[in-house]
């Protein structure tokens, strides 16, 4: 407001009790007044008189009062009339005004020390003259209606309403400001103090009733002088300074003069200092500057300072706080909107707030994609509703619906009958609660009224106090304690329950399907329709203004008080019933109003009309998805997640935290919350077998009842597990649970109203634990009674069908309890009937009582043989009676018993025999040596048992009998080999001590015995017991001594000792350094295999298959060498040399040609002759032979051409006299008439790179690989019909392998017979081809060897 509207200088400011007025006056005499939004009411021209000196408004806001200087009247303006009119004092020098703060009275001080009452209804004037001798300086009303007024006289006074005098003090000093603090509204207020700005330095604080001490408040000198105080309530009191401090103080404390707040908030002093009660705020302004402080965490809030663009210098709050107006000291009046009316509703997770006066912003706090949706209004409302489809607000008894669509169009507008206190709406419907009434109708509107009601009914005298409306049902809360279901649909009320008191508020879930209500104890219930239950919310809070239910988890909700939020957990399913939990408190760190909560986010409106958001401290780490584990604390994560009853993302931290203990506690808090699945997860994750195969039983079950006991079973609470189970729909569970339990007494209880078919069974089993227990009479009296046929259950007789199974148990109890009581004739009679296994029982019991001759025949009748014959022996000495048992007993310790008790007879042939079956071999050989003469039969054992102590004795024996070879072997089985060896020097029979010695000698032993030989030149003997020594050296030396034929053995020696020296020695002998006569090669190519020297060895059968070959022509024999030296070299994983692949190779095509000729393949046979043929240097010794059968063979394959090639090579004078007789004149024939034409060699794909060369050819041009041939035909091998043989691994054309497997039996490669079922075709050779490239030394393994 201008301060052309003012003047220059101070203006006064006051605002209406309900903060939609302000007055403001100036310098100028003009009041103004405006409305909240800014709107001039009117403008009040003042003519007569001076200055104003202040301006008040009644406690109803009805009417405002303008004091002026040197006037003696009163100025009134009405608010509804907008007119002015005077009042007439009769006082002079009028100084302060005032209203009551309940009532209608006005009181005005003055310069003498007057009081003038007003009292505005009965327009009567009442003077009080000498109230005060001096100035009244000022006053303050408290909700007692009584007055408190200060003057200059240093006195304090405390009136009625009447201006009667209550009490009066005096001051130390003058009093400039008297304030009578009040605590709590309506009925519970109170006023019990006052406090007085004394001289500007102190504040007294004064007792109404007496009952505290006056306390006066003094500060230091730094802070300069006070300015202003206000309280807080009556707990706290804000002084501020002139040297710019502000300090709180709380007087009720225990430590009452202690400051809560100091700070220097100014520079150059404070001005002005306003509280306000409903936002918990103190404003303070000094210099340009407006600054707060919170009252809740007292702390100075610099994010809320405001600037003002001059010098401040009043301060005034409207009394909802919302608007604060700053005087300035050049005349302008600022007003700030300090916060917003916090106006909002919710549904859902959609909200709708004011988000300024006449603005209302719709906003769905989950899907962000989903945008706001703003409505301007007509005027500032002040209540609101939201629904699904439609957003409602208004203010006194006026409410607009808008549809909350893009446009946000006004839709109805409706009037009732009084103010409207709260709205509630669902999808179609508004539920409005006006006068302690409810009034349910369409929001579209009704003209008709046939869709509009009204509750109570008529006949009802109780006030509705809160409400809720769903798409289904209408829900209220009465006075006298009522909640009421109302079906919308039905036009029915299915539901009521009654409170013993009555209800204040109801805050049901979005579905209404669970209600918490706060009674008037503010005791909080949560109601369930569905079963009409109540459970008494724990820990439930004082002061309760709202509870939210979280939208992402239905069963969480908050309490919210002024300073605290709440979470509880209500838990629908446990095994203990319906329940609710206290999880946890978070502070309220500021005033914003919350409005709505999902998964713990609490969503706020502020002051200022805009939204915040702060987490519950009880989901601090759960807000992100279900999925995701915090990393930084999963402990934290995983108990916010296990108290919130969210088990999956407990179970997602357990897993973090690869804890097993928190997995068990995952487990057991799922049982206790019924759910199977979630338990049956953590049993499987932690491995508890038993449990899971328990849990999966009961994921079918649908009986909570059965589904909680038998959780309750689990967990080790019978007795609840009992109450559960008899209350389900299986009780018969309960007993057979104590059955399990061996809880027989139960049990029995149980059966009786159960299942009294069941009582033999569970005396039965009773019966078995008191036997185990030693109660051996109560057992005989269960067994009896489980005998029983006929059981007496709740008065009535019922016939038991008992199993022969069930009798025969029963009767073996008894006679074990007859037993154990000592009745052992008639135990022994019941054990004989009842079969063998009670017979070994009874025998038992017996064996322990020492009734060993009962106990005996027990065990013969249980055919228990080894313990019968046990106590014939050891116990009552009767060998007769053992005797026959003796056959049908294994035990060796019961045959040595019987033996020696024969052997002290002298039945020594028996007692042996006895020996023998207890294995006491020893014993055996003594008793044959001694006293059976059987010196054959000790000898058999001791070679077959090795004893040394039996070995010592046969060694011993044989020496006294001169037979020292007897006596040399079994002293040897003995371990005696020393005396052994003297034993054979002795009588030189050392060829017999080297026999039994065999390979178990030691070094010293053997080099004995080599010396034993060589002394007597038996070099081939030395040598093998100095090999056998180790000492390579001496037998290598003594073997080439005995000459060729110890070679062999020479060559073991050398391939033992791996020696070098020892190498070349033989070397050199066999090259025939030694004698000029070299030797065979074969011992060569024996030296290099016994050394490990493959690839020498496979050169050197190269030269022995040629060998063979050329001088020999022993083909066969070349082909097995080298076969042999092939299959050495792979098992060795060495490559084989190229040289000796490609031998093996011509001599097994050249083996080929009789098999496959004979099977009638020419063409093959031919191909193979061509390839000798082509190498025909290589065959020597057939030369003539190998050419002739080429050519007949090309003949008989169509090869013409080729046959005259070789025809021709035979005539030649070298060759033509050496064809045999009966071919000369066929090859003649064919050189005279030739026939040069022939077919081209057929051609076959490579298998490695598939490029076709004649079949023949084994080196493919195309990827230079050695194509492998086929062991049948001698022919490439193809991918496609590829086979090897199960013997020797050499790769075959399938079907011709297949095909000389059946003529010929066996393998042309191993000559080994083999099963034609055991040839298997190879779809994809690539192993094997990969195998046949790493088989073959390769040009440069060939040089570096």
């Amino acid at each position: 407001i201008n301060a052309k509207q003012h003047g220059a200088g101070t203006v006064a400011i006051a605002w209406q009790a309900d903060g939609n007025y302000v007055a403001t006056a100036g310098a100028n005499r003009q009041v103004h007044i405006y409305d909240r939004y800014g709107q001039v009411v009117d403008d009040i021209g003042i003519t007569a008189g001076g200055a104003i000196l202040g301006m008040d408004w009644d406690s109803e806001g009805e009417t405002l009062v303008i004091m002026q200087q040197n006037n003696s009247a009163l100025i009134f303006w009405d608010a509804v009339s907008k007119k002015t009119h005077n009042v007439e004092t009769n006082m002079r020098d009028l100084t302060w005004i005032k209203w009551s703060a309940v009532g209608p009275e006005l009181a005005v001080g003055t310069g003498k020390g007057n009081l003038v009452l007003y009292n505005k209804r009965t327009t009567r004037i009442t003077p009080l003259l000498g109230k005060h001798t001096k100035k009244i300086t000022g006053g303050w009303w408290n909700t007692l209606n009584q007055l408190a007024l200060v003057s200059e006289d240093k006195t304090v006074s405390l009136n009625e309403a009447t201006g009667d005098l209550i009490k009066q003090e005096a001051l130390k000093g003058i009093a400039s400001e008297v304030l009578l603090p009040q605590a709590g509204t309506g009925r519970g207020a109170r006023s019990e103090l006052m406090s007085l700005l004394v001289s500007n330095k102190n504040v007294l604080i004064l007792h109404l009733g007496g009952a505290m001490a006056p306390m006066e408040l003094a500060f230091i000198p730094k802070y300069g002088d006070i300015v202003a105080h206000r309280w807080i309530s009556d707990e706290f009191v804000i002084v501020a300074f002139a040297g710019g401090f502000v300090t709180v103080v709380a007087p009720r404390s225990k430590n009452a003069g202690e400051e809560v707040f100091a700070a220097q908030m100014f520079r150059t002093g404070v001005t002005d200092l306003q509280v306000c009660e409903a936002m918990r705020r103190v404003a303070v302004c000094g210099d340009r500057t407006i600054k707060f402080i919170d009252c809740i965490t007292w702390r100075e809030l610099p994010e809320d300072s405001i600037t003002v663009p001059s010098t401040c210098e009043k301060l005034r709050w409207t009394p909802d706080g919302n608007v604060l107006s700053c005087g300035t000291t050049d005349g302008n009046v600022f007003n700030y909107l300090t916060r917003m009316p916090v106006l909002n509703a919710a549904s859902g997770t959609t909200m709708a707030y004011l988000s300024s006066l006449r603005e209302v912003v719709v906003k769905d706090v989950v899907d962000e994609g989903r945008r706001n949706l703003s409505i301007h209004i007509k005027m500032e409302p002040s209540f609101m509703g939201l629904g699904r489809h439609h957003v409602a607000m208004g203010m006194n008894n006026l409410c607009w619906f808008y549809a909350c669509d893009n446009q946000g169009q006004q839709i109805n507008e409706m009037h009732y009958m009084a103010t409207v206190e709260s709205i509630s709406m669902s999808s179609t419907m508004a539920a409005v609660r006006y006068d302690g009434r409810l009034q349910l109708h369409m929001i579209t509107g009704d003209p008709d009224g046939t869709r509009t009601k009204t509750f109570p009914e008529e006949s009802e005298d109780a006030r509705i106090t809160s409400h809720h409306v769903t798409d289904q049902f209408l829900m209220y809360s009465t006075s006298r304690g009522s909640l009421i279901y109302y079906s919308i649909e039905d036009d029915a009320v299915p539901n009521e329950y009654r409170h013993e008191i009555g209800i204040s508020h109801i805050f049901p879930n979005t579905a209404g399907t669970r209600v918490v209500f706060v009674d008037e104890s503010l005791r909080g219930l949560l109601y369930n329709p569905v079963d009409i239950s109540t459970l008494e919310i724990p820990e439930f809070p004082k002061g309760v203004t709202a509870i939210l239910w979280d939208m992402y988890d239905r069963n969480t909700f908050v309490a919210v008080t002024l300073t605290e939020f709440h979470t509880y957990v209500y838990v629908p399913v446990s095994m203990k019933g319906a329940d609710v939990a206290h999880i946890g408190v978070t502070d309220r760190i500021n005033q914003d109003a919350p409005i709505l909560l999902y998964n713990g986010v609490v969503s706020c409106q502020t002051p200022g009309g805009s939204v915040s958001a702060f987490t519950l401290t009880t989901h601090t780490l759960l807000t992100a998805p279900t999925d995701k584990v915090v990393k930084s604390d999963p402990p934290k994560q995983f108990r916010q997640a296990l108290e919130l009853r969210r088990l999956e993302e407990a179970v997602q931290c357990a897993l973090a935290m690869d804890d097993e203990k928190v997995l068990q506690e995952v487990k057991n808090a799922a049982m206790e919350l019924l759910d199977v699945q979630a338990a049956l997860r953590a049993a499987v994750l932690t491995r508890d077998v038993g449990m899971v195969l328990a849990l999966e039983k009961l994921q079918a079950c649908e009986d909570r009842n059965l589904l909680g006991g038998s959780i309750a079973m689990f967990l080790g609470n019978y007795s609840l597990a009992q109450d559960l189970l008899l209350s389900s729909s299986r009780p018969v569970t309960a007993l057979e649970m104590r059955s399990d339990l061996m809880q027989w007494e139960p049990a029995m209880r149980l059966a009786e109203t159960l299942d009294p078919k069941r009582i033999p069974r569970i005396c039965l089993q009773y019966a078995d634990q008191l036997q185990a227990l030693s109660e051996y009479e109560s057992a005989l009296e269960r067994y009896q009674q489980a005998m029983q046929g006929t059981v007496v259950a709740g008065g009535k007789s019922v016939s038991v069908l008992l199993s022969e199974e069930h009798m025969a148990l029963c009767r073996a109890g008894t006679a074990r309890m007859h037993i154990k009581l000592g009745n052992t004739t008639k135990g022994f009679q019941i054990a004989v009937e009842c079969g063998e296994a009670v017979c070994v029982e009874c025998a038992t019991i017996m064996e322990g009582m020492k009734q060993y001759q009962d106990a005996a025949l027990l065990y013969e009748k249980g055919k228990n043989f080894e313990k019968a014959a046990n106590l014939y022996i050891t116990k009552l000495k009767d060998f007769k009676a053992a005797t026959p048992l003796l056959a049908k007993v294994s035990t060796p310790k019961l045959h040595i018993k019987f033996a020696e008790a024969k052997l002290k007879q002298g039945q020594y042939r028996e007692a042996a025999d006895s020996f023998e079956r207890g294995k006491d071999l020893d014993s055996v050989v003594k008793i044959c040596l001694e006293n059976l003469q059987a010196p054959q039969r000790a000898y058999g054992i001791v070679r077959k048992s090795r004893s040394t102590d039996g070995a010592a004795m046969i060694a011993k024996y044989c020496q006294g009998q001169s037979d020292f070879r007897t006596a040399i072997e079994f002293l040897i089985i003995a371990k005696d080999n020393a005396k052994a060896a003297e034993v054979a020097r002795d009588h030189d029979l050392m060829d017999s001590f080297a026999l039994f010695l065999g390979k178990d000698g030691t070094s010293a032993e053997y080099v004995s015995i080599a010396q034993y030989y060589e002394n007597k030149q038996q070099w081939d003997r030395a040598g093998d017991f100095y090999e056998k020594a180790g000492q390579y050296q001496k037998a290598l030396k003594l073997f080439l001594q005995v000459g060729d034929r110890a070679l062999d053995r020479a060559i073991d020696v050398v391939g033992q000792a791996r020696n070098e020296v020892l190498t070349h020695t033989l070397v050199d002998y066999l090259m025939g350094e030694h004698d000029r006569v070299p030797k065979d090669p074969n011992y060569i190519f024996r030296l290099y295999i016994a050394l490990g020297n493959y690839r020498q060895a496979a050169r050197t059968a190269v030269l022995i298959a040629r060998q063979e070959m050329q001088e020999l022509g022993n083909y066969k024999v070349a082909h097995k060498m080298l076969f042999d030296m092939f299959k050495d070299l792979d098992s060795q994983s060495i490559p084989v040399p190229r040289e000796l692949e490609e031998t093996l190779m011509l001599l097994h095509s050249y083996v080929l040609v009789k098999v496959l000729v004979k099977m009638g393949d020419h063409e093959a046979g031919a191909r193979m002759l061509i390839r000798a043929a082509k190498n025909i240097s290589k065959f020597p010794t057939h030369v003539v032979p190998i050419l002739t059968s080429t050519v007949i063979e090309c003949q008989r394959a169509g090869l013409k051409k080729t046959s005259f090639e070789y025809a021709s090579m035979l005539m030649r004078p070298e060759y033509r006299s050496q064809i045999a007789e009966a071919y000369k004149k066929k090859i003649e024939s064919i050189v005279r008439k030739p026939t040069k034409q022939e077919e081209e060699e057929p051609v076959t794909p490579c298998p490695y790179c598939s490029f076709k060369s004649p079949c023949t050819t084994l080196d493919c041009v195309q990827c230079k690989n050695r194509v492998p041939y086929c062991i049948a035909t001698g022919l490439r091998m193809v991918a496609n019909d590829w086979t090897f043989c199960p013997s020797c691994r050499f790769p075959a054309h399938h079907s011709k392998f297949k095909a000389l497997i059946d003529s010929e039996k066996t393998c042309p490669m191993c000559e080994q017979e083999i099963v034609p079922s055991s040839i298997v075709k190879v779809d994809n050779p690539e192993e094997f081809l990969n195998r046949a490239a790493k088989q073959l030394e390769t040009e440069e393994q060939a040089k570096e060897t």
